[in-house]
């Protein structure tokens, strides 16, 4: 009996403590990827929905442009969400889906994603049937912010041109 504790005592293995401290490492290790994984979730979100808006009020304009009608882009903070009609206040058909062009935030694939501000008058941007963009109406010079996401980025349209861009507050 006694050599068979002997064998058992040359055997090389981990102690407890060994164990533990690989344990807690592993545990902080997951919890940094788990927090990165949630930080790069929520951004990929916000550049989907900026990219998203910046290319429907292209369209908005566009359609002014080309069906000889006046458009029109409304940001609803309040209800975080934006939306597209026409000058007669007729919404706009979504080519993607149907139904009114209404694009809610806050849920779905767009989840951590909130407006948090516009420089536009009752969040209205018009396009005129020459594509030059107003604000509710009335002409503006340089540059306005349309629509702020998460204090993070914005969508910039340029008085006269209608040119839409993308900025990082």
């Amino acid at each position: 009996m006694k050599k068979r504790c002997a064998a058992f005592k040359n055997q090389n293995g981990f102690t407890l403590i060994e164990l533990v401290v690989v344990i807690v490492i592993v545990g902080i290790l997951s919890y940094a990827v788990v927090a990165n994984w949630s930080d790069s979730h929520e951004n990929l979100q916000i550049n989907a929905i900026i990219l998203k808006m910046a290319s429907d009020v292209r369209y908005a304009r566009d359609l002014a442009l080309t069906e000889g009608r006046g458009s029109r882009v409304y940001i609803d903070v309040s209800n975080n969400q934006y939306y597209l009609k026409w000058d007669d206040e007729s919404y706009m058909q979504n080519p993607m889906g149907g139904g009114n062009f209404v694009v809610q935030l806050g849920d779905g694939n767009f989840s951590t994603v909130q407006i948090t501000g516009t420089a536009f008058s009752g969040g209205r941007l018009d396009f005129g049937t020459s594509g030059s963009p107003r604000n509710a109406g009335n002409s503006f010079s340089g540059e306005l912010i349309l629509v702020s996401i998460n204090n993070e980025k914005k969508v910039v349209i340029t008085a006269n041109t209608g040119f839409v861009r993308i900025e990082n507050l």
